[in-house]
């Protein structure tokens, strides 16, 4: 098979490309762009599997070239359709049963228009993988990946099929092996590939992703912003301090409850993460057994005042964090289901836990039902966040509180892989919505003295050291994140290399003719119906590429953007355009 030549950047007209066009003889990795009917040469050689439930509003595909081959598969994994009735489909590959890691195409399906499809498969994997046995079992497998380490629930561990292109360009059988680890800095899922014939650790990473009557206090006690105290209200019991609106509650009884159908705040009471009697992520079986209810607190009409978080705030600088939480969770919600028209912007699986006052933890972190399912544990998915300790006070500002809401976005629709390029962005995304977020409650909800409009830093106003957590407009500020794709480095980690989507945000929205909002369109557009658990940065600039021309807006500044991060998207013209259903 020979190799093939790369289009020029939205000049080509070769839709299907070999990156590693040297292994003529070996699996090889194929990035599709454009219609359907131009990559049946490729896509005949799978049949389509559908045993997940499948809403009826969606369109599938109907191609019948496709044959029946019990080796190769394209299993479906879940679908949505857009505002403008495109059904997004989205398959995840198998070889023989077992899944290939990273690897799905999305399916593009209108009544107006040709079917095209976008996605990364692996080629041609049985001429570096002959037997499908493994010359290393699990039991040694799982020895290796949990070497020294302390496992707090069961490991759960599944053959695949993993290319390794930072290294050998090869299909290699592997074990992808994970758990729930306790450590000195809180929970983790540590995630491991190994080689299946060779005993070696092929990649590993932690999956765990961390960063309307109602009234209250709510942020920080001191001030690290110029342009507003780090003190607030939600509400308008304390006059001359900045102030919020209200959050809901439910008033029974002369007590209000913080728990609706989109979400339940769980106070855990300022205890340690080490002396807590059930892991985190927290389980269902956790949940019943220690009795984790919604947040009560007696009230009474007209203020229906939450003070002191039942006498566990203030806490670490913190005024109380559960009205923060409450707040920002729900406004989130509003800003992506109102202004986005995303209807269900995290899935199905609800009501999400919101879990606060965890003491001494610089940290907050979400899982969704991926990342649950990565840890092998049975539950809701939900966010935690930490009370702060020596850098942070509570970890419940705005921009911090709707960055973990965004991880679940992702772990909705593109469930990017929370490693290498596809985990930094999966962080940037997260950045970009905290942004945005900062963003909506300046121009949409009005509270113009929240966020002045120019800083493009990140955690600043919880910051024990005056420090920002990251710099969207000069990620190399903090000291560790780049700013341009010539500078990753394979394993790095996945907040520092955030820095290169970060960056290409921040320049695509201060354009002329461009806003933050306008740019978030873009983003979220491609996380839902681009991204797939395998994206690098050229791909993921592809898919907001193809956002920006779907929508009309000029795409060549997204083009322009990207080049300026050092990130080309290898797919030509003719495909962008073609790809526009």
């Amino acid at each position: 098979m020979g190799a093939r030549k790369l289009p020029r950047l939205l000049q080509g007209f070769t839709l299907v490309i070999y990156l590693s066009p040297l292994a003529t003889y070996a699996a090889q990795q194929e990035l599709i762009w454009g219609k359907e009917e131009d990559h049946t040469s490729l896509l005949k050689n799978f049949s389509l599997e559908h045993t997940a439930p499948i809403s009826p509003d969606l369109q599938l595909p109907t191609n019948l070239s496709f044959q029946k081959n019990t080796i190769n598969t394209l299993r479906f994994v879940s679908g949505d359709v857009d505002t403008s009735q495109v059904s997004h489909i989205r398959y995840n590959q198998y070889y023989d049963g077992l899944p290939v890691f990273g690897a799905q195409v999305i399916y593009h399906i209108s009544s107006k228009a040709n079917t095209t499809v976008t996605g990364l498969l692996i080629d041609d994997i049985d001429q570096d993988i002959p037997n499908l046995d493994g010359k290393i079992t699990i039991g040694q497998a799982e020895a290796i990946a949990t070497a020294g380490n302390s496992v707090s629930t069961r490991i759960n561990t599944r053959k695949i099929i993993y290319f390794d292109k930072n290294h050998s360009s090869k299909a290699i059988l592997a074990y992808h092996i994970s758990y729930v680890k306790r450590t000195s800095r809180g929970p983790s899922i540590s995630s491991y590939i190994i080689d299946a014939n060779k005993g070696t650790v092929l990649q590993e990473w932690d999956a765990l992703p961390k960063s309307e009557i109602g009234q209250g206090p709510g942020g920080v006690t001191f001030n690290n912003l110029p342009y507003r105290s780090g003190r607030y209200q939600f509400g308008n019991l304390e006059a001359g301090t900045n102030a919020l609106g209200k959050f809901d509650i439910l008033f029974q009884n002369n007590a209000c409850s913080i728990s609706n159908n989109l979400f339940r705040v769980i106070n855990l009471k300022n205890q340690e993460v080490a002396q807590l009697p059930f892991d985190l992520p927290i389980s269902t079986a956790s949940e019943i057994a220690y009795q984790l209810i919604p947040f009560v607190y007696a009230c009474s009409s007209p203020n229906y005042a939450n003070l002191t978080d039942n006498g566990f705030a203030p806490v670490n600088d913190g005024l109380s964090p559960i009205n923060d939480v409450t707040y920002f969770v729900k406004q989130t919600f509003s800003m992506l289901t109102s202004q986005y028209k995303v209807p269900s912007p995290i899935g199905t699986q609800l009501p999400l836990r919101v879990y606060t006052h965890l003491a001494d933890f610089d940290n907050a972190f979400a899982c969704g039902p991926h990342c649950m399912q990565e840890g092998g544990i049975v539950g809701p998915q939900q966010l935690v966040f930490g009370n702060g300790k020596t850098r942070f006070a509570p970890l419940t500002e705005a921009d911090v509180v709707s960055h973990e809401l965004g991880h679940l976005v992702t772990d909705h629709f593109s469930t990017l892989i929370y490693s290498q390029q596809s985990g930094g962005i999966n962080e940037a995304f997260s950045d970009i919505t905290g942004m945005t977020f900062n963003n909506y409650l300046r121009t949409a909800l009005g509270f113009t003295w929240y966020w002045n409009g120019n800083d493009w830093t990140i955690g600043a106003n919880i910051s024990k050291t005056g420090k920002p957590l990251r710099y969207m407009n000069n990620p190399p500020l903090d000291g560790r994140s780049i700013d341009n794709a010539a500078n990753f480095i394979p394993g790095m980690n996945v907040h520092y290399s955030s820095g290169v989507f970060n960056k290409a945000f921040y320049l695509l929205s201060t354009t002329p003719g461009w806003t933050i909002s306008k740019a978030y369109r873009i983003i979220l557009d491609a996380n839902m119906h681009y991204w797939i658990p395998g994206t690098d940065f050229a791909y993921g600039a592809c898919g907001v590429i193809q956002a920006a021309y779907n929508r009309g807006y000029p795409y060549q500044d997204v083009i322009i953007a990207f080049s300026r991060v050092g990130v080309t998207c290898l797919v030509g013209q003719s495909a962008i355009m073609a790809t526009n259903n």
